[in-house]
């Protein structure tokens, strides 16, 4: 091993120890900083920040006490710089000076961490006058688990004329205070003078801040690139709401004016490439067996720029194997403004304090992960905005409760909408705040949802949910709620019990949606968890004078630790039960509908392979390790596993290649208790099959190639495609031909998955297969599931209208056909027929036939044949009926309490498809409920191959046939989307919607498709 120290540096003493490294300083300032090998991580964190302008380190390497950092000396201040120079600076000087400024701190709000107040003190500066780093000793010590030099406030520390108007205030100090005092930094620069001059006197600046910055002289705004003035005055606009989101838009605007040619106005013609910062010189290296990088950056710029990368990442540091992992990396949240990061807390945590922002500061990367997850916009999903709304106002609406029931809201008896017959609430009655426990659980940490209030008096209350619960319930399912639950819900305590049954307006009955409870497996489905603050909160000192705690929080205790590791924890929300019995489900004895199934799919698949002797993963071992698998250095390029080489060549960078890992494949490193031993880290993506809806949810966060130093990839896209590939698989069979018959089996198999395929909203998921068939000249023969772009609706059924609309209503004044279509067959439906009778839970099925194969799940309505009665018992059309599917059916009698389904037809056949989670019959008839029915077993189960054997009718003598088959999956149909934008506009144009749509056309554009694999063959 080759060791060295940095050239030219002599230590004074012995040096001192700095919480995890142990630091010498040189006569000439400079100081080096070592770390043992369970610190490499850390180390690397820091010298991330410092190729960035942060803290000031310029050099790493190895010697032979470990690896080392090199800080560059304190130098001089831009404060200094500034007495010694008065009077305006040259513009481009001062946009060099700034851009790389905030690199710096875009650096370090992508990472969550706050570098402390940048004032003119703050800042070191080159003797050439340039942006040196930024000191940031607060943020550097307890980076360092080091004592801080400081516990006032920052704004305490702050000079009153650097201190931004909300800072004076009551608001703490953040990045967004950060950016208001750069723009006073650069309108100081080019200005010569501050931007107000009050002569120190507080009131005198609030004064001229809250009227903003005056315009610059004449003279001096004249020899400024078009635009640069307006940018510093928009720095310092006293409505924070107008001033740039995020150090790195400021960054990017500001290196415009310095690469636009002499004239153009910044902003004009396409945006610059912005350089790179010269990095850290490399430290000295040396092989090491089974080495991994610990951390790599991979940007999508090609193949041969990206493996250069690759390759100089992999030889900046090597990896020992205690540390294995610095996912510190995977941080950022795009150009939006994000919740105030506190400094670190000394003293135990309120309930007010346990927001994303209040836990970043010791748990940067689980935060950072969290944000980039779905999880962390539960709440602001546009689609589950609008369905909740879409409910609440539409479900049970009628003349005497004209602005809708609130049938999911909270009950307050004497403001509710009450059963005609009975006279007892439907409001309330499916389930009292049934979605918000789930999405928003943190309003059960501090209530502040009204209950729905039917009265003319009651507007407010019947907004939607994303104007009336607080900010931090609008984190989703953030640190506080996951962090405060202690087990399930108990039917035995009279506390919080989420919704684990439903009360029958008509009646009054109450029937149970938890029937696992009778096995002693309690709390699952429908917000079966149970939250205990006080196991998390430590009781607050009973004075100020009293010593600050070394926790800020309780430990977790082992039973608590254990059920947020089971399935179990996921189950009390990932099973989902409707109110109301399903007309299937009522064959089994339940009374309610299964919406959502994901735990009941898993818990079967755990017991089957518990019976087979293999322990069954849970979800937190797939979906909080690296599981499926990460990107790797390619050694080999092209050599990809063919069955998934479509997907991954999205999911992983070039230069890099997708290697699986197992369930419960952690990463290693160190977590905020500073234990001296490398710990399992559980991964906090949550990744999914979704793309956040939410606008919160940056672009940038969608498509990112860099990697985490496990290997994950940041992007949800990528992580999606990573999940889906290694769930399913496609494979064709042997293609044959008989004269003018064609046939052509298709086999697609749950391979990945310990839940069926799709899961969770699976009424709403679509994986389907493209098939395709040319002859010997290449004319296409037949094809199926092809669509035109990601924004287009499969072929399988055409909406013939879609209505979204209340012009017609009945005798009660219940809405007609709201939300209901009308359906014809498309070119692609479906005729499918199983080969051989299978038994349910069979290890294999077999279909003939043609159409589309979809594993999509379905919602399904009570009807009654208005058509003709066939001899097989299903409805045939009378003439006039043939337009619609929905034609020849009228409602049927659906009993909400028994699931009985009174009919004209028989089992199955009395039940008719339609495609929205609550609903009409069609476009004109019948009242928006929610289904009778769910189908769950379209979709796949684990390890059940299906095979699909297409025959087709295809010209003789133009073999041979080129068949290709393609597996692709698509988050939600755009159809579904598309009426709720469409009924969300029009609530918004009755005023229904104070802050706007719930949903717009925006959501669209986060649909894609993802080809998983495709397999193609050629007939004999």
């Amino acid at each position: 091993m080759t060791e060295r120290t940095p050239d030219g540096f002599a230590a004074q003493g012995a040096g001192t120890v700095l919480g995890c490294a142990t630091v010498r300083t040189a006569s000439d300032g400079r100081e080096l900083w070592h770390f043992a090998a369970l610190e490499q991580s850390r180390a690397l964190r820091l010298s991330h920040l410092g190729r960035r302008g942060v803290f000031g380190f310029i050099e790493a390497g190895h010697d032979a006490d470990g690896l080392w950092l090199l800080r560059a000396a304190r130098g001089a201040s831009l404060r200094d710089a500034l007495q010694e120079r008065r009077g305006p600076w040259p513009w481009s000087e001062v946009l060099e000076l700034a851009a790389d400024l905030s690199r710096a701190l875009a650096a370090c709000e992508k990472h969550e961490l706050l570098p402390g107040a940048i004032t003119p003190d703050h800042i070191a500066v080159t003797a050439e006058r340039r942006f040196g780093h930024l000191r940031a000793e607060t943020l550097l010590h307890e980076l360092a688990f080091a004592p801080t030099p400081s516990t006032e406030t920052l704004a305490a520390r702050v000079p009153a004329r650097w201190l931004p108007p909300e800072q004076a205030g009551t608001e703490v100090w953040d990045d967004r205070a950060n950016r208001y005092v750069l723009g006073l930094i650069i309108y100081r620069l080019l200005s010569g003078e501050h931007a107000f001059k009050a002569h120190g006197l507080r009131l005198g600046f609030e004064e001229q801040q809250s009227a903003g910055a005056a315009p610059f002289a004449d003279a001096i705004a004249r020899a400024l690139p078009p635009g640069l003035q307006s940018l510093c005055l928009q720095l310092l606009h006293p409505n924070p709401a107008q001033r740039p989101a995020s150090a790195r838009a400021i960054e990017r605007r500001l290196r415009a004016f310095l690469d636009a040619p002499p004239g153009v106005a910044s902003g004009a013609g396409p945006r610059p490439t912005l350089p790179e910062r010269a990095p850290l010189a490399e430290p000295a290296h040396t092989s090491v067996e089974n080495a991994r990088p610990v951390a790599v950056h991979v940007a999508g710029a090609g193949a041969a720029q990206a493996g250069s990368r690759l390759r100089r990442a992999l030889a900046i540091v090597p990896l020992v194997a205690a540390v294995t992992f610095a996912s510190w990396v995977a941080l950022g949240t795009g150009d939006g403004d994000r919740a105030p990061v506190a400094g670190l807390t000394q003293r135990p945590l309120a309930q007010q304090q346990t927001q994303s922002g209040d836990c970043a500061r010791c748990h940067t990367r689980q935060v950072a992960e969290w944000r980039r997850s779905v999880m962390a916009h539960s709440a602001r999903s546009p689609l589950f905005l609008a369905l909740e709304m879409l409910i609440q106002e539409q479900v049970g609406r009628s003349s005497e409760c004209p602005d809708g029931a609130g049938i999911l809201r909270g009950l307050d008896p004497s403001t509710a909408c009450r059963d005609s017959t009975s006279g007892l609430p439907i409001t309330g009655s499916g389930g009292e705040l049934w979605c918000v426990n789930c999405h928003a659980p943190g309003q059960n940490l501090n209530a502040a949802l009204p209950a729905w209030d039917a009265t003319a008096l009651g507007a407010r209350s019947r907004r939607p949910l994303s104007d009336l619960v607080p900010e931090a319930a609008l984190e989703g399912i953030s640190c506080a709620f996951c962090h405060q639950t202690v087990g399930p819900a108990h039917p035995d305590r009279s506390a919080y019990q989420g919704n684990p049954s439903w009360r029958s307006a008509p009646s009054g009955l109450v029937f149970s949606s938890r029937p696992e409870d009778a096995a002693g497996r309690f709390g699952i489905a429908n917000s079966g968890y149970r939250l205990d603050p006080s196991a998390f909160l430590l009781a607050a000192p009973a004075s100020s004078a009293a010593p600050a705690s070394s926790r800020v929080h309780a430990p977790t205790p082992p039973d608590v630790a254990a059920y947020r590791a089971s399935s179990e924890f996921c189950g009390s929300c990932h099973d989902v039960r409707l109110f109301g019995t399903d007309v299937l489900g009522a064959r089994a004895g339940e009374h309610f509908k299964r919406l959502r199934n994901a735990y009941s799919e898993w818990r079967e698949w755990a017991d089957l392979e518990t019976r087979q002797g293999r322990k069954p993963a849970s979800c937190q071992g797939c979906h909080m390790s690296t599981f499926p698998g990460v990107c790797v250095a390619d050694e080999k390029p092209g050599a990809r596993e063919p069955a998934l080489a479509t997907a991954l060549a999205r999911a992983c960078p070039p230069g890099t290649r997708f290697e699986p890992r197992a369930p419960y494949a952690f990463a290693r490193g160190h977590v905020a208790d500073n234990s001296s031993q490398p710990r399992a880290l559980y991964s906090h993506y949550f990744s999914g099959v979704d793309l956040p809806l939410a606008p919160e949810f940056a672009a940038e966060l969608i498509d990112d190639a860099t990697l985490d130093g496990a290997g994950t990839p940041l992007g949800a896209r990528q992580r999606r495609d990573l999940l889906l590939a290694s769930s399913v698989r496609l494979s064709l069979g042997a293609v044959t031909t008989r004269g003018t018959r064609l046939e052509v089996p298709v086999t697609i198999e749950n391979v990945g998955a310990g839940h069926r395929v799709p899961a969770g909203f699976s009424q709403e998921r679509e994986l389907w297969v493209h098939l395709s068939v040319r002859d010997r000249r290449g004319q296409l023969v037949y094809e199926v599931g092809r669509v035109e772009s990601a924004t287009s609706d499969l072929a399988d059924k055409r909406f013939l209208r879609v209505n979204v609309g209340d012009a017609l209503f009945d005798a009660r004044g219940r809405p007609l056909g709201l939300f209901g279509a009308d359906v014809a067959d498309g070119p692609d439906a479906p005729r499918w027929t199983e080969a051989r009778a299978q038994p349910r839970g069979a290890r294999s099925q077999a279909f003939r036939g043609q159409g589309l194969i979809n594993f999509q799940n379905g919602f399904l309505r009570c009807v009654t044949c208005i058509g003709r009665v066939d001899r097989d018992g299903s409805c045939q059309p009378l003439p006039g009926q043939e337009r619609a599917r929905g034609d020849r059916f009228a409602d049927g009698d659906y009993d909400l309490e028994t699931g009985a389904c009174r009919s004209n037809l028989f089992g199955e056949n009395a039940l008719f498809e339609t495609y929205f989670p609550v609903g009409a019959l069609d476009a004109t008839r019948g009242v928006l409920k929610a289904p009778d029915a769910i189908i769950d077993t379209r979709s796949l189960a684990p390890g059940v191959p299906r095979t699909y054997t297409y025959e087709l009718g295809v010209p003789a003598g133009a073999e041979p046939f080129q068949v290709e088959a393609r597996l692709l999956f698509r988050a939600f149909p755009p159809f579904l989307l598309r009426a709720f934008i469409d009924y969300e506009r029009q609530q918004d144009a009755r005023g229904g919607r104070p802050n706007g749509p719930l949903i717009s056309e925006a959501s669209l554009s986060r649909l894609d498709i993802v080809e998983l694999s495709r397999e193609a063959r050629v007939s004999p």
